[in-house]
C-alpha cells in the first residue's frame, strides 16, 4: 500500500544489513516520550474491536531542531512475516520547531481502508533515511493515540509512547501488571518480534493475585518484524475479579549468548491493553508495556 505523502525519494527495497539493524534498535529512546533519531511504536490501529469498539491511531511529531528534516516511517503489519527496508522509501517534511498531528495516520500515511494494525518505525536518522539531507544527529519526539470512536459520547484512547527500556534481548522475563480480565474489563496481550529477520517464540505465563499460574504456559512464534495480540479469553484466562500478572520470555534455544556481539540480535517487545468494557462499559483503555529484567542497552555498553 504506497504512502499519500512524497516518494519522489529512493523507492527500492535493500537487503537488511546488520548496520541498520543495529543503528535501529541501539537508538530506541531510553524512556517514555524522549528524544531521539529513531522511534518505534509496537501497535497502532485501524480496526473493529469488541463491544462495538471502532480504533484508529493518530500520531504526533515534533521537530525540535532548527533545520527542515525529512521523516522516514515504516509500518510493519501484524500476524505476518514483514520484510524490513533499510531505506525507508515512506517520507514527510516536517519544518524547523514544527508539530505535526496525523489523524488516522494508517489511512493518511499507508492509505490503508480495511482493518489493519501492526507496529511502525518513524526516524530521521539520515542512514536511515539516505538522500534526505537530514544532518547527523538529528532527533524528533514522536508519541501516538489509539482510540475509539465508536461512542456518540467522545473519543476514549491510550498513549502508546515510543518504546525504549522495554526491549528484552535476555533470557529473563518481562514482566507486565495491573492486568484485568474480568465481567468489566478486557485485556489483550502483545508482543512485537524486533529480531526482523527471523521467527522467534515466546512462552507467556499468566499470575493470579496469589502468585499461582491461571493456565498451564503458552508457547507462540512471533513472525519477523512483526506484533501479534491476543485477547487473555482466547489464551484460555477465565474472567475473575482481580489483578493478574504476566511473564514473557524468549525460548532458550532462541537466546543469544551475547545479544550485543551480533549484527542480528534476538529480542522482542510486550505489551497490555485493559479496556473498560467488556462488552458495556466506556471503552476507555489503557496501555501498559512489560518491563523487561534484563533490558537491551547495547548503545552504553563499555
Amino acid at each position: 500500500m504506497r504512502s499519500t505523502f512524497d516518494h519522489s525519494l529512493s523507492a527500492r527495497v535493500l537487503a537488511i544489513s546488520g548496520l541498520a539493524i543495529l543503528a535501529l534498535a541501539a537508538a530506541l529512546p531510553v524512556s517514555a516520550q524522549e528524544i531521539a533519531h529513531t522511534q518505534f511504536f509496537p501497535i497502532l490501529a485501524r480496526t473493529a474491536g469488541a463491544g462495538g469498539t471502532q480504533w484508529v491511531t493518530d500520531m504526533t511529531v515534533h521537530n525540535h531542531s532548527d533545520n527542515d528534516l525529512v521523516v522516514g516511517v515504516q509500518f510493519l503489519e501484524a500476524d505476518k512475516a514483514n520484510v524490513f527496508n533499510p531505506s525507508f522509501p515512506d517520507r514527510f517534511p516536517i519544518g524547523a520547531r514544527e508539530t505535526i498531528l496525523i489523524q488516522d495516520v494508517l489511512n493518511e500515511l499507508f492509505g490503508f481502508e480495511t482493518d489493519i494494525k501492526g507496529g511502525m518505525v518513524v526516524t530521521v536518522d539520515p542512514q536511515l533515511v539516505p538522500g534526505s539531507g537530514n544532518p547527523v544527529g538529528s532527533e524528533i519526539i514522536a508519541t501516538t493515540r489509539t482510540y475509539n470512536t465508536g461512542d456518540p459520547a467522545g473519543t476514549f484512547g491510550q498513549t502508546v509512547p515510543a518504546t525504549g527500556k522495554v526491549i528484552n534481548a535476555a533470557p529473563t522475563k518481562s514482566v507486565v501488571t495491573g492486568v484485568i480480565n474480568s465481567t468489566r474489563f478486557r485485556s489483550n496481550l502483545g508482543a512485537m518480534n524486533m529480531t526482523f529477520i527471523d521467527d522467534l517464540r515466546i512462552k507467556i505465563r499468566v499470575l493470579n493475585a496469589a502468585g499461582e499460574e491461571v493456565v498451564p504456559v503458552k508457547e507462540k512464534t512471533l513472525f519477523p518484524a512483526s506484533v501479534s495480540q491476543w485477547s487473555l479469553q482466547s489464551l484460555g484466562v477465565p474472567k475473575a475479579d482481580g489483578p493478574l500478572t504476566i511473564e514473557l520470555w524468549m525460548h532458550p534455544d532462541d537466546v543469544l549468548a551475547d545479544p550485543c556481539a551480533t549484527n542480528f540480535p534476538t529480542m522482542f517487545i510486550a505489551y497490555v491493553s485493559k479496556v473498560d468494557g467488556n462488552p458495556d462499559g466506556t471503552g476507555d483503555a489503557e496501555f501498559i508495556y512489560a518491563a523487561p529484567n534484563d533490558p537491551y542497552d547495547c548503545l552504553y555498553e563499555p
